[in-house]
């Protein structure tokens, strides 16, 4: 099996309940392994994480709450006939109710020492009696109905949420290496990972460990990570640089696929952008919105959306990205380069580096699966914004000029809504790109700093 282009068709869970030296396990009536022992479980419903439908389906099968859940491994099938599955495996140690049987299982409870195996499906052997016992694990099957064909366990020691989820940070760059840095002051245990060498010792300094890996590269990633199979969270923070369609499905889609191919990570979140909505009428636009862009390098970003969602995991679509060191505006504003394009009421949609650190922190602690937009809450119009500028620093508004259509990523006339990740508790820390500019007086500083050194002719950041 090459398990780094596996895509599993549907995800499920499995909810074990141990109490007073028993399992909680059942006889399925009907579906996939019907007449079989196993414990209670089912499939994910769409926006459900794995412990929400740990719960529900066990109240639907047997009519108990299983409580004090604990996330002890994931499983992954592939059955020779096409059908894929992904699946966590929980422990609770109580319950709520007394089981009863319905039209999916008949319950019963079992001795640790006297689990049907005989009567399980074949792989259960090979980790259930780990998890039992207090272990973890991450396993990998295909399957020929029935019939185990190929095995691959990987065990992980003791459950210890002491410790802290571990985190695989790739691409610890603008923003990556901020969100690894609030990664660790939460107090996840995290490893970056960078492509260079260079920018690996770059990083000896931080709080964490850094390695150098390329992700498109399997055996790059087996060497500098394969440790890490397991991983509570991968983030995919990777750049293409400059690159093409060839750079961008090197990166973005083959890296997602080997990353989490190899590391069978519990969560896995990629980072999009907004330019995926090619809407040009000034709409707009949320996570529902219809996201089709004519770009090649635009559909291999949807390409490893679509794979990275196809896990469970989470997309979040960032806008631009604006910090420190790094505004593209603010740097043209300054070295009068800035131009104002056709009639300016484009609208421009933007991030803070530190606001997308926050929504990525965000989206790890909450382990939600499905797409997030990451921007200012209030975008604004490109003249509105210059005029604002030019008011603010006493400097003459930019020329007008034609509108550039030849962006990398497609010309694009929207307003992108965070509304959703807001209405899970993330609030970004400037509301608008004009708040920044009061607020980070880095921002001004080494922005007017690259301008300066431009007009000298020196080398400015780009």
């Amino acid at each position: 099996m090459d398990w780094t282009r596996w895509k599993p068709s549907e995800r499920a869970n499995l909810c074990f309940i141990v109490k007073k030296g028993r399992v909680l396990l059942i006889r399925k009536k009907r579906g996939l392994g019907a007449g079989k022992i196993n414990a209670p479980g089912g499939k994910l419903e769409l926006g459900e994480t794995a412990l929400q439908a740990a719960i529900r389906e066990t109240q639907e099968e047997i009519g108990v709450t299983p409580l004090y859940l604990e996330e002890r491994g994931l499983l992954r099938f592939q059955f020779v006939d096409g059908y894929s599955l992904n699946c966590i495996v929980f422990l609770a140690t109580d319950l709520e109710g007394e089981p009863v049987s319905t039209e999916e299982a008949d319950p019963m409870w079992v001795g640790l020492d006297e689990v049907p195996y005989h009567e399980m499906w074949e792989d259960d052997q090979e980790w259930l009696p780990t998890v039992l016992s207090g272990g973890t694990f991450t396993g990998s099957f295909l399957f020929d109905g029935e019939t185990m064909l190929e095995k691959e366990v990987v065990f992980h020691g003791p459950y210890a949420p002491a410790l802290g989820r571990s985190a695989v940070v790739a691409g610890c760059g603008f923003v990556g290496l901020a969100t690894a840095r609030l990664l660790h002051a939460a107090g996840w245990r995290v490893t970056g990972c960078t492509y260079s060498p260079e920018s690996a010792v770059a990083l000896s300094s931080e709080p964490f460990p850094a390695v150098a890996c390329d992700i498109s590269s399997e055996a790059s990633v087996e060497q500098a990570l394969g440790t890490l199979h397991g991983v509570d969270l991968v983030l995919h923070c990777a750049s293409s640089g400059k690159g093409g369609a060839d750079a961008y499905r090197a990166v973005y889609l083959r890296g997602a696929q080997v990353l989490g191919g190899i590391l069978a990570p519990r969560h896995l979140i990629f980072t999009s952008s907004t330019s995926v909505y090619a809407q040009v009428s000034g709409e707009w636009v949320s996570e529902q919105s219809l996201a089709e862009p004519p770009r090649e390098t635009g559909q291999i970003l949807r390409e490893t959306e679509d794979w990275v969602l196809a896990q469970g995991g989470a997309v979040a679509r960032l806008a631009g990205i604006y910090g420190p060191g790094r505004s593209v505006l603010l740097r043209k504003f300054f070295n009068g380069t800035a131009v104002i394009e056709g009639d300016g009421r484009r609208w421009i949609n933007q991030i803070h580096r530190d606001d997308a650190a926050s929504g990525l922190l965000h989206l790890a602690a909450l382990r939600v699966p499905g797409v997030f937009n990451l921007g200012d809450t209030q975008p604004i119009e490109q003249r509105a914004l210059y005029e604002w500028l030019s008011g603010r620093f006493a400097s003459p508004l930019p020329p007008e000029g034609p509108v550039n259509t030849e962006r990398k990523r497609g010309w694009t006339h929207k307003q992108v809504s965070n509304q959703r990740l807001r209405e899970l508790g993330w609030q970004p820390r400037y509301a608008s790109f004009l708040e920044a500019v009061e607020a980070d007086a880095e921002l001004v500083v080494l922005a007017q700093a690259q301008a300066a050194a431009e007009a000298s002719g020196q080398e400015g950041e780009g």
